[in-house]
């Protein structure tokens, strides 16, 4: 078994210099991640669990309602030349793996619910059983950024309600209006409907169905919302990309969870030795392109090879030809690809 950080897939054409011209197209598989935590307030041991799980304290001052989150961290400056604007990365597909150690405690959800459905800790008001579990960006506060939290920072500081609720310097995120992450930890008592990057998905268990140890779920991010693909390209600039995990299987034993009956996912980690033996660390999969998408077929030129690579991929429903970014392939993306053809 092969078990290096990261697998090169294809690397096609190559960064000639810094105009235009550049280009890029880089696919990779990295088979576990640089840096994963317990992002948990009572989490005495940042950085070096073997596993970690996700649950939520809902209806409970003081405790964030995705109280216990899952940070995973892949540096991806090895294989992704990093330091570019942000501009100059697009990624056409992203997908991260992850995989419970423990099995028949939760049911398996592939759909989002809403925050409603959570209050009162009614699950009537839930059409569907089980819940699901969630893929975020990260956010940062407190003086706090990429740059600066790791596996091993303090959890947080002061609080808005005490013991812990609204402290952690890092947090889930989402981008309802711009680039600007919001916390999105505490969306039932705030009443809002947040959208995640990605619902995990597995054809190894029926929805309802409660899941066995060692299932993998799938995350493939979504990646129509303009702001995730900054998010994610502001990533690959700095070296690293981040995401957080987070589900709302109620935690019964107790506020922080306590000691009552689990019901809710652990996940292995990249520590976890028999996460290294079998497989079951998390995992991420890119597909970037770099640099100009004039030059298509990434040769280092621009001329009519990259029109007629453009019009296959168009023609032929591959949507990394979605050059504005819509999720939907159509003359705009004709206006588009011939604007920066052009502007060589």
């Amino acid at each position: 078994m092969d078990f290096n950080m990261t697998t090169p897939l294809l690397l096609a054409g190559s960064i000639i210099g810094t105009n235009n011209l550049c280009a890029q197209v880089i696919e990779i598989e990295y088979n576990t991640p640089t840096l994963d935590r317990w992002n948990y307030p009572f989490n005495g041991s940042p950085g070096s669990r073997l596993s970690a799980s996700t649950f939520g304290v809902v209806e409970i001052p003081g405790f964030d309602d995705h109280d216990a989150q899952l940070v995973i961290g892949f540096e991806t400056l090895g294989d992704i030349p990093a330091g570019l604007d942000p501009s100059q990365y697009r990624v056409l597909s992203a997908t991260l793996t992850i995989t419970n150690t423990n099995g028949d405690i939760f049911r398996y959800d592939p759909t989002y619910d809403t925050h409603d459905t959570y209050l009162f800790l009614d699950d009537s008001l839930d059409p569907d059983p089980g819940r699901p579990i969630h893929l975020w960006a990260m956010g940062y506060r407190n003086g706090y950024d990429q740059t600066t939290w790791g596996e091993f920072t303090a959890f947080g500081g002061t609080p808005s309600v005490e013991p812990v609720q609204e402290s952690r310097h890092a947090f889930a995120a989402y981008f309802p209006v711009d680039q600007t992450p919001v916390d999105i930890s505490n969306n039932i008592k705030f009443e809002f409907d947040p959208t995640p990057i990605a619902i995990g998905q597995t054809d190894m268990v029926v929805p309802g169905d409660l899941v066995p140890a060692d299932t993998t779920f799938t995350f493939e991010m979504g990646l129509c919302d303009p702001f995730v693909r900054a998010y994610l390209a502001e990533g690959l600039s700095l070296g690293e990309m981040r995401l957080t995990v987070s589900s709302l299987q109620i935690a019964d034993g107790g506020t922080g969870g306590g000691t009552g009956e689990i019901t809710y996912p652990f996940w292995y980690t990249r520590e976890n030795p028999i996460a290294q033996i079998f497989g079951y660390t998390p995992t991420l999969h890119l597909r970037v392109r770099i640099g100009s998408a004039g030059d298509y077929n990434s040769d280092g030129s621009m001329n009519f090879f990259d029109v007629s690579a453009f019009l296959s991929d168009l023609g032929n429903g591959n949507f990394d030809a979605d050059l504005n970014g819509d999720c939907s392939l159509n003359f705009f993306d004709i206006s588009e690809f011939l604007s920066i053809f052009s502007a060589g």
